[in-house]
């Protein structure tokens, strides 16, 4: 495993710290608008450079990124089943590397000793949102976003809650998290929407693509991908039940996914039941 030594930030440089962070945010936010016009990648590229001058990544990171991005790139060319069904392999095992920062040249911002923020992990969703995943534009596919998947995301966001408190996995604990503004915003464009680019709108959906057309297909689609979410948190979280649960809350994202047919969708049952999780009961990393 890489050495994963953080960055303190200081009261002195609070502002300019944030600043990869903010960038590599906007990345994501701007494909929303602009994707075509590749405004994403100008602001991914400025928040690499950024991330070099205040030391969050190294040379020897930039040049891993780097090589992300050509995978990805290659990928999106990519016309033979065969050849892409082996880069898709790579890229799902490589993403491991970025969750279980077994890369070498990345150094996490210290925000307090359980709360860092890493440059490497929210990578892996970038380039499946700017050049794969489709994405509500217009104000009927926003509708569709926010409307169709309600009522499972309610529903399953208050099964996990029941089922969690009943087993004694999470304790209720009523608390602004500290930092409150950082962890929310982080959770729901770093966190959130990176996971769910990935695991939901490039995961499962080339799974439900290549596996056949029928119950069976899109199911196996949806548990594979939900595996895999699972154990890229073994690292957050080693605890069995935990992990458990992570599987369940991959379950219900995938299935908001599938009802709506929008990654917006997954994405907003993410982040709520995650600030719930945050606000509400116990969390280890506060």
């Amino acid at each position: 495993m890489a050495d994963y030594l953080p960055l303190i930030a200081s009261h002195n440089s609070m502002e300019i710290v944030y600043l990869p962070f903010v960038l590599l945010g906007l990345a994501f936010l701007t494909c929303w608008k602009s994707r075509e016009k590749g405004v994403w990648a100008g602001f991914a590229f400025l928040s690499v450079v950024s991330a070099y001058f205040l030391g969050n990544v190294t040379l020897l990171g930039v040049l891993i990124l780097s090589g992300w991005a050509l995978l990805w790139a290659i990928y999106s060319r990519l016309v033979s089943s065969r050849w892409q069904k082996l880069v898709f392999a790579i890229l799902i095992v490589l993403s491991y590397g970025f969750k279980f920062h077994l890369f070498s040249g990345f150094q996490p911002l210290a925000i307090t000793p359980r709360f860092l923020l890493g440059m490497e992990s929210p990578w892996i969703g970038l380039f499946s949102l700017a050049l794969f995943v489709p994405l509500a534009l217009t104000g009927k596919e926003w509708r569709e976003a926010l409307t169709k998947g309600l009522w499972l995301t309610v529903a399953g966001i208050a099964a996990m809650i029941l089922l969690a408190a009943a087993s004694r996995t999470v304790a209720f604990e009523v608390h602004l998290p500290t930092f409150a503004l950082i962890r929310y915003l982080h959770n729901l464009v770093l966190v959130s929407i990176s996971e769910e680019a990935f695991y939901r709108g490039f995961v499962q959906e080339q799974l439900s693509t290549w596996l056949p057309n029928t119950r069976w297909g899109k199911g196996c689609a949806l548990v594979s991908a939900s595996l895999l979410f699972m154990l890229a948190h073994s690292y957050w979280s080693p605890n069995p039940m935990i992990l458990a649960y992570t599987f369940l809350a991959g379950l219900l994202y995938g299935g908001v996914y599938m009802l709506s047919g929008r990654i917006e969708s997954a994405i907003l049952c993410h982040f709520l039941l995650n600030a719930i999780h945050m606000t509400f009961f116990s969390y280890h990393a506060m």
